[in-house]
């Protein structure tokens, strides 16, 4: 098999991809050919236009052999001086009558000039990573708690019991609550009896330490309440007095809880502070039981 120098270049065409790339044809050597090259030239430049194609220079070979008049089998082969992989075939002509030799050899060159420029193509680029997701706040839980509860006052010599509800909002580090409470106590003295009771509310908020179980939750409280006292005396000549005012206390508190049943835990508090704001009652014109100074909450319960 052999071929002569180039007999005809078909340029590129339109299509962008296609601009500066050329097909160069060189025919086959054998004087006896099995088509006119001239008009397979022509319908290859049809085929190709606008066709994307490989850049630089591809050059179609055109091959007879053997090289004998009744030799109706073209060996073609594709080259690319740009680097892009070349390929071959061998077409049948033999079923195809001799005006239509051209135009079919035409197709066949045609679809593997189209099959090297699919392979010199690079290859798509890759999607951009999606961007990252937005961090999922961590979810919020909703609680309620009852309590039953001690409030002692070493300073008055004050005890009152009573009882707290609670109702809350955590997050795996963090717990605010808002709590109403009523408590009530009394103290005896030789003229009679001093009757306390206190109606107030407050806030508790601070971070939370969650181990398997077991939760131990750190705080600050700020509590208002409305403080009554009424005296109580059997002695003739003894007056007894009853008066009602706001008090306002600070305190820090610990708190720990663990579940046992489900959503159900037992928890347990320790608060201490100071009653900034306190109301007492008076004896003998002396200061006696009342609200005010150091103070101490300790209580028990049921969370939900």
């Amino acid at each position: 098999m052999a071929a002569a120098s180039a007999a005809a270049s078909v340029l590129a065409g339109v299509a962008p991809l296609a601009r500066a790339a050329e097909i160069a044809v060189d025919e086959s050597a054998c004087p006896i050919e099995p088509l006119s090259v001239p008009a397979f030239v022509d319908s290859l430049r049809v085929e190709l236009a606008g066709r994307p194609r490989p850049p630089g220079t591809t050059r179609v070979t055109l091959g007879i052999d053997p090289c004998d008049t009744a030799t109706t089998r073209v060996h073609v082969e594709i080259r690319n001086d740009a680097g892009a992989p070349g390929a071959e075939r061998d077409v049948g002509l033999e079923d195809i009558a001799v005006e239509a030799r051209p135009r079919a050899l035409a197709l066949a060159v045609a679809e593997l000039v189209r099959v090297e420029a699919a392979d010199a193509a690079p290859p798509p680029a890759a999607p951009p990573p999606p961007p990252p997701a937005a961090p999922v706040p961590p979810p919020l839980t909703k609680g309620v708690a009852a309590d039953a509860l001690v409030a002692l006052y070493p300073s008055r010599d004050t005890a009152l019991w009573g009882g707290r509800l609670s109702a809350s909002l955590e997050r795996p580090r963090l717990g605010l609550a808002l709590f109403g409470e009523a408590a009530v106590g009394s103290h005896g003295y030789a003229e009679g009896s001093v009757a306390l009771q206190s109606f107030g509310g407050g806030v508790v908020a601070g971070p939370r330490w969650v181990s398997g179980r077991i939760t131990l939750a750190p705080a600050l409280v700020g509590a208002l309440a409305w403080a009554r006292v009424q005296g109580h005396t059997n002695e003739a000549g003894v007056v007894a007095g009853a008066g009602s005012d706001l008090t306002a206390a600070v305190r820090a508190r610990v708190a720990v809880s663990t579940i046992f049943v489900r959503v159900v835990s037992v928890r347990a508090f320790v608060e201490g502070g100071w009653v900034v704001r306190s109301f007492d009652s008076t004896v003998d014109g002396a200061r006696a039981a009342g609200m005010g100074g150091a103070m101490l909450v300790a209580g028990v319960g049921l969370g939900l």
